[in-house]
């Protein structure tokens, strides 16, 4: 099972997969989150039905984005702004995210692994650009919008079946 997300402007691809290791006659399986570097996210069928539900969530609310003229400037922060900061980007003026929903995932370290999905805004003079931001590793998040969000989680409720079918 191999979901790719189609390139944008060159960017690599972001992918979900199934794994399978046998060792002394017995199978151990896990989901694997490639993010465009190739680092990953190891997962449960249980993790990856949470993330999902994290994506959903995030896209959903990059749904909401549609703002009325002017409404920059009367409310600068969106409702779902839980910490600002001066942004990265030198055209941004602001940057805004939501709270992070954390999934603790398996691996790959023995311990502390954990995907971040969070909605984040970058703000312009004209205009606001939302993303939901996707961390499969600590300051590595890539840049989705609603519909990638959601399609990444159809891709790992669908490897969380398959994963458990197979147990």
């Amino acid at each position: 099972m191999l979901l790719e997300m189609p390139a944008r402007s060159g960017l690599p691809t972001l992918f979900v997969q199934l794994n399978a290791h046998d060792r002394h006659g017995l199978r151990y399986s896990w989901i694997d989150l490639v993010a465009p570097s190739r680092v990953h996210s190891e997962m449960t069928a249980a993790q990856a039905r949470q993330l999902a539900e994290a994506l959903v969530a995030g896209g959903d609310l990059w749904d909401s984005r549609i703002l009325a003229d002017g409404l920059l400037q009367a409310h600068p922060c969106p409702p779902w702004c839980r910490q600002h900061d001066e942004a990265m980007d030198p055209k941004a003026e602001q940057w805004h995210s939501s709270r992070p929903w954390t999934v603790p995932v398996i691996g790959p370290q023995l311990s502390g692994s954990r995907v971040r999905v969070r909605l984040c805004a970058t703000d312009t003079r004209f205009d606001r650009r939302l993303a939901v931001g996707l961390t499969v590793r600590e300051g590595e998040t890539t840049e989705l919008t609603g519909p990638e969000a959601r399609r990444i989680a159809a891709a790992l409720l669908n490897a969380a079946d398959d994963l458990d079918s197979t147990l």
